[in-house]
């Protein structure tokens, strides 16, 4: 893909020392057809780049006796990808000038046929974030990672050539299926002159800074979170969105376009957090709506300057008092992979679920010290579906200091578990990071009994992160050298309770495979029992099973994934899908009626 360089005539006589290249990639994850957002991008109010090869032209004029060449990286999975900036005269010619080169951790730094290829990544910052930074100063090639300085040679000036004026981006990743270099690159930086060991310490410094804040451009307005949807009811939902600084908000929305009524909200104190970390989350309710109707809603933001930036137009359904039938997905352990959540949101929005469920590790870590994986990951990836769909999450062990849960969502209560009811299925999500409260006279046991026992709804679904049967090959003893407990014994307390209650299914995921157990009650396969789903494949780094299958398997698939479960009337439909769309598993199930 070709990036146009905006050259003035003042930049065709650029003075020494300026930045002459400072692109921030984000790949264009929206929603196709007419649900395309281009506001998405335009609120960040940069380029965004899609593909694996992105060149940019150099304006004319610039020398060539000098330079500093600059990556930020986030290199958030566990194959081998890789990224190569170089500097040619002719595009995608074979013999580049010069080509800063990271793959997997080894660098390389080369003018010509002359360089440094010995150097490497000792240790990622946040054990994710790489800083590359080249620099020729006419004599002297130095490299630098993450501010401090890793190597350098000496090369002779006549060896020097014609520097040309494209700049090409071109990714490694084949081993990570629909991955875009925006997804491991965030920015490209080059300069005219060679920067100083000090002023690329500052530098680096500036990026984490952004980081840690969760911002996604420097110095420009823009959401770094939604807006998206929350807590959905048949008379209203609720609003989630976060701006890189404090703003006031305006909500319009209506039934029809253009929209006819709004809801203001002034400006907020952000929110302080720890070391200088600042967030300006909102929150806010839209009620009194009429049930089981389409709605469209935007949300405009302005600064203290005034400066404005709006989301887009949005669209949303409220929950139907007593629909005939409706139909909800479910996904897990979205955790580092962007692309893979772009795969599967695209996938989920064209059945046009009423809801979803998130079982879970939304982030890898994104705990109190790692808000950019909120930012940078998750939202960047899901939401585009999350502005449109809402999703009922419950906590994994990604997030299990509730930190950035809480404050990113919007839910029935902030405890990690709660429930909400659908037509005339009720869900109960708890949060499994806590099993000692699954237990007998533990909290979330007991308001779990009682939650089940009074309850009078036709389905019953339960959705938590961690897995009371799992086939997974080692997280319960190595099954490839002994034996495997087939699961995590912390629930069997509160599988009896699913048992007891008539519970239908157990919705976790945890492990990044795909399972669905036959019915289960009292630990053997039984018409009248519990059927168990692991769905944890939307993201992370995929896992595998025992070499021999488990006694309650009915379907197991190593891939990412997601599931709709569609129910109508005493019938229930499970289908499941892989990254590419292909059904991989289905259960129909009809509703046994007790006498």
């Amino acid at each position: 893909m070709a990036v146009s360089f905006d050259a003035t005539a003042q930049a065709l006589r650029r003075p020494a020392g300026a930045v002459v290249v400072d692109q921030w990639l984000w790949p264009e994850y929206t929603l196709g057809q007419r649900a395309r957002n281009p506001k998405a991008f335009q609120r960040l109010q940069a380029g965004s780049e899609a593909g694996n090869r992105i060149t940019m032209t150099v304006p004319p004029g610039v020398q060539t006796q000098a330079f500093t060449v600059e990556l930020w990286i986030v290199n958030h999975v566990n194959r081998p990808v890789g990224v190569t900036v170089s500097r040619h005269a002719k595009a995608g010619s074979a013999q580049p000038a010069w080509k800063l080169i990271y793959h997997a951790d080894k660098l390389g730094f080369f003018l010509g046929s002359k360089g440094i290829d010995e150097a490497a990544v000792a240790e990622r910052w946040k054990g994710r974030w790489v800083h590359i930074t080249g620099t020729f100063d006419g004599t002297t090639m130095r490299l630098y990672v993450n501010g401090q300085i890793a190597s350098k040679v000496s090369v002779e000036s006549k060896t020097i050539g014609d520097f040309g004026q494209h700049l090409e981006i071109v990714g490694d990743l084949a081993n990570e299926p629909f991955m875009q270099v925006g997804d491991l690159v965030k920015n490209v930086r080059l300069l005219d002159y060679a920067a100083n060991a000090t002023e690329i310490a500052k530098r680096y410094g500036q990026l984490q800074d952004m980081v840690n804040q969760g911002a996604l451009m420097p110095d420009r307005f823009h959401f770094t979170a939604g807006p998206y949807l929350n807590d959905l009811a048949t008379d209203g939902v609720r609003l989630v969105w976060e701006t890189d600084r404090a703003a006031a908000s305006m909500i319009r929305y209506g039934t029809t376009l253009p929209l006819s009524d709004s809801l203001a909200l002034g400006f907020a104190v952000p929110e302080l957090h720890d070391q200088g970390v600042t967030s300006n989350i909102r929150k806010a309710s839209v009620s009194g709506l009429q049930p089981g109707t389409p709605y469209f809603y935007e949300i405009e933001a302005m600064d203290s300057a005034g400066d404005t930036i709006r989301s887009g137009i949005c669209t949303f359904a409220t929950a139907a008092e007593n629909p005939g039938a409706f139909c909800f997905s479910v996904l897990g352990d979205t955790e580092a992979r962007p692309h893979i959540n772009n795969r599967i949101a695209k996938l989920i929005w064209a059945e046009r679920p009423d809801f979803g469920l998130h079982l879970g590790d939304i982030t890898d870590g994104g705990d109190r010290e790692n808000k950019y994986e909120w930012n940078y990951e998750y939202f960047t990836g899901m939401g585009q579906l999350l502005e449109r769909m809402v999703l009922f999450p419950v906590p994994g062990n990604g997030e299990d200091d509730l930190y950035w849960y809480n404050r990113y969502h919007a839910l029935p209560q902030n405890d990690g578990y709660y429930r909400f009811t659908h037509g005339d299925a009720e869900f109960f999500m708890l949060d499994s990071n806590k099993p000692e409260e699954l237990r007998p006279g533990g909290v979330q046991h007991d308001w779990l009994e009682q939650a089940l026992r009074t309850s009078s709804a036709r389905w019953k679904f339960v959705a938590h992160h961690h897995a009371p049967y799992s086939a997974d090959d080692d997280d319960y003893g190595d099954s490839w050298r002994g034996q495997s407990t087939l699961g995590d014994k912390r629930f069997e307390h509160v599988i009896r309770l699913y048992e007891r209650h008539g519970v239908d299914m157990v919705f976790y995921g945890h492990l990044h495979t795909y399972q669905r157990t036959h019915p289960i009650r009292e630990n053997r396969v039984h018409q009248q029992g519990v059927t168990y789903v692991q769905a944890g494949g939307a993201g992370g780094n995929l896992e595998d099973f025992t070499p021999t299958r488990a006694w309650y398997s009915a379907r197991t698939y190593r891939g990412h994934h997601y599931c709709t479960v569609t129910v109508v009337g005493d019938k229930m439909s499970l289908k499941t899908y892989d990254a590419d769309g292909h059904l991989i598993d289905y259960l129909d199930s009809t509703k046994q009626h007790q006498e």
